[in-house]
């Protein structure tokens, strides 16, 4: 018998077919790799103070969850946490992933799933065409004869295999994601029956859109939700009446500021906002590529201004760095407006409900997956058009579709600013970044900016008598050498300056009621306890306290104008805990500014052991440390507040946590060192932290 010998060398075909599911192995199971996720990025974290390394895996409920790279644990952090471009790679990420689908304006919403799954049919399809693969190459090997045909069909089973597992989902809605109905619209019907979203349609520019009857109260309950916003209305217009202050951050995230801060506009009664209650298609829309560069074309439903994408230079207002983490800055008026469609606002209203009115009458929503027209519009069910915000600039409108008046590049009419400083000649101030904003006292802020490491401030206040009072230091408290483009003088030798303006003179509060003062480095947030009042810093649970200040941040009468033995006063009474671990020593300082020039000393107090933990009344003199001189900087004493002329003090108590007393001070009690001279000793040590609380003494 003849015995044939076997071929050692590989037959091309066996090659060919090894190779073959070497590529449909490689392609099926990484086909998707990538696709959804933003693998190993830094993202910048809550005004650049923190950085994490991770990868992106959705968004919801305006939170990012994030997966950390370092712990591999799932994080997340509010989207206005993150900075301004973040943001947007955030939402563009969102609007194409199919595991993230906000489909606002859908037949359903889609809940966040994080693992992604085939569709039934895809499943089926791939398990078919998976048999018919191993058929074939049984075939293959089973009968010589038929092998070419088995070649050709592995080829096109292997090819429609990782066709169809590359393949988009988009359409399916995946079995493990929860479905719910769509909520009926709110908005009220209209005369226009077209339903044409493929392009930009003016055909319809006779026909009005009508929010008459009933839908003026749904046109109120999406304002009524932000505080210092009222609507009202007559048979043309609905009204907005606002002082253009939001309830969020403002200016942290800047990284081109030209010298504005936030001061609230009283866009109000016969300054209030007018958009139209029937709005009507125009002949000819208007291109905001090109035009309306002045002034706003929407209102938030918090009652803030929404200008053009594009500044009053005509330039990308986000992609210049101007846009804080929420979409807005502030303008010459020193107003605060957005530059792009407030959709973190959907966390307050909800989702698939109006963020803003355009000022041509019609409503603008947030994202969807709907088809949109040139205007980025389209009609709803009810045939009620509505504009949307996208992810590609110009972001929204770049049509505005209904009629208005146009006068010097502005939709007419608008509200009056109220400017305080004179602007004109502010520019953008080389390297600064905007990294702090808050509240020092009742209508009293302080503007943090950075440039090349070192903070800055602008701190501002307005008093009752309408007069704002703008200050501006370092972080040490130096003057000099500040960096600044216009606000100031070149040959300017003060840091000061005032101004009188009874237009914007209303009292507003920051955060909605949220207290808080930034300086060296620290910031406290002042709160109402049952007794007394107190501040805490937001560093730590460092707190300072005083029973004698009651709850609105007013000293007691009883503490008022002490009576003096001997030349020395009572001191008030003083209370701390939380003390930061590394406290080598204590320091506390009462002091105010009577005037721009002037600083008076009340208290000064040093190398009070970290074991002390509060200061009882008219103790100040008696204890284990050193003290200063009184006001009059004659006496080793504490001076109460005491106004017998009558009128407003406001005074400002700061605890001190050091690594240890500075040794240029004295180990004794000593006239010489008041509140200034304590300042510039803290320079010699660590202040680990401190905690500055302020209130007022009024008089009787």
């Amino acid at each position: 018998m003849k015995i044939k010998t076997i071929n050692q060398k590989p037959n091309k075909h066996i090659l060919s077919i090894l190779l073959i599911l070497a590529l449909n192995s490689f392609f099926i199971g990484f086909s998707h790799v990538g696709e959804h996720s933003i693998q190993n990025k830094f993202w910048n974290i809550q005004d650049n103070t923190k950085t994490i390394e991770g990868n992106y895996i959705y968004l919801k409920d305006q939170k990012v969850f994030l997966r950390d790279e370092k712990t591999s644990s799932i994080i997340n952090f509010p989207l206005t946490d993150f900075s301004m471009e973040d943001q947007l790679l955030i939402l563009k990420q969102n609007e194409l992933s199919e595991k993230i689908n906000l489909n606002k304006s859908g037949k359903y919403h889609l809940e966040i799933t994080e693992v992604k799954r085939y569709s039934k049919n895809k499943a089926l399809i791939l398990l078919l065409f998976s048999a018919f693969l191993l058929f074939s190459i049984i075939f293959y090997f089973g009968f010589e004869k038929a092998r070419k045909t088995a070649l050709i069909s592995i080829f096109c089973s292997s090819f429609v295999l990782v066709l169809v597992a590359c393949s988009s989902d988009a359409d399916q809605v995946p079995e493990d994601v929860v479905t719910t109905s769509p909520t009926p619209s709110t908005e009220p019907t209209s005369n226009n029956t077209s339903t044409d979203t493929s392009s930009t349609d003016t055909s319809s520019s006779n026909n009005s859109q009508t929010t008459e009857g009933s839908s003026i109260d749904t046109i109120i309950s999406y304002f009524e939700k932000f505080s210092g916003v009222s609507i009202n209305s007559d048979n043309e217009y609905f009204y907005i009446n606002s002082y253009s202050w939001p309830e969020h951050g403002m200016g942290v995230g800047i990284n081109s500021w030209q010298e504005q801060v936030a001061i609230p506009q009283n866009y109000t009664g016969d300054n209030s906002w007018r958009i139209p209650l029937n709005p009507v298609m125009a002949d000819n829309p208007v291109d905001t590529s090109v035009n309306l560069f002045r002034g706003a074309i929407a209102i938030a439903v918090n009652g803030i201004p929404i200008f053009n994408a594009v500044n009053n230079r005509g330039v990308n207002a986000y992609e210049a760095g101007e846009l804080d983490n929420w979409g807005g800055h502030f303008g010459k008026g020193d107003d605060y407006h957005y530059h792009l469609i407030p959709t973190h606002l959907e966390e307050t209203v909800g989702i698939e409900q109006p963020l803003a009115y355009a000022l041509d009458g019609y409503p603008v929503y947030g994202y969807t997956n709907e088809t949109l027209d040139d205007a980025f519009g389209r009609y709803d069910n009810s045939g009620n058009y509505q504009y949307h915000a996208k992810t590609i600039a110009p972001y929204y409108m770049p049509l505005v579709m209904g009629e208005i008046n146009v006068i010097d590049d502005e939709i007419s009419p608008q509200p009056s600013q109220n400017p305080i400083r004179p602007s004109d000649s502010f520019k953008p101030v080389s390297g600064a970044s905007v990294t702090g904003f808050s509240q020092t006292g009742v209508n009293a802020f302080s503007f943090e900016y950075t440039v090349e490491g070192i903070k800055y401030y602008v701190n501002y206040n307005w008093d009752e008598n309408c007069k704002f009072t703008f200050t501006y230091v370092d972080e040490n408290g130096e003057t000099t050498n500040l960096p600044h483009n216009g606000s100031l003088s070149d040959d300017s030798l003060e840091n000061s300056e005032t101004f009188i303006n009874t237009s914007a003179c209303i009292d507003v509060d920051y955060l909605s009621g949220s207290y808080n003062i930034s300086s060296n480095d620290s910031s406290s947030s002042l709160s109402e306890i049952s007794t007394g009042f107190s501040a805490t810093s937001d560093k730590s649970d460092f707190t300072l306290t005083s029973v004698a200040i009651n709850s609105e941040g007013e000293i007691l009468d009883a503490f008022k104008c002490e009576e003096k033995v001997n030349g020395i006063e009572k001191s008030i009474p003083i209370a701390w805990s939380n003390i930061p671990e590394g406290t080598g020593s204590i320091a506390i300082s009462i002091h105010g500014f009577p005037n721009a020039n002037e600083t008076n000393s009340y208290l000064t107090l040093w190398n009070i052991n970290p074991s002390v933990t509060e200061i009882q009344y008219g103790e100040a003199n008696s204890g284990e440390w050193f003290m200063g001189p009184n006001k009059d900087g004659g006496k080793i004493s504490y001076s109460s507040p005491c106004s017998p002329s009558g009128g407003t003090s406001t005074y400002y108590m700061t605890i001190y946590a050091l690594s240890e007393t500075p040794s240029s001070l004295p180990k004794e009690n000593s006239l010489t060192i008041n509140y200034s001279a304590l300042v510039d000793s803290l320079s010699e040590v660590t202040i680990i932290d401190q905690v500055v609380l302020e209130y007022t003494s009024s008089s009787n």
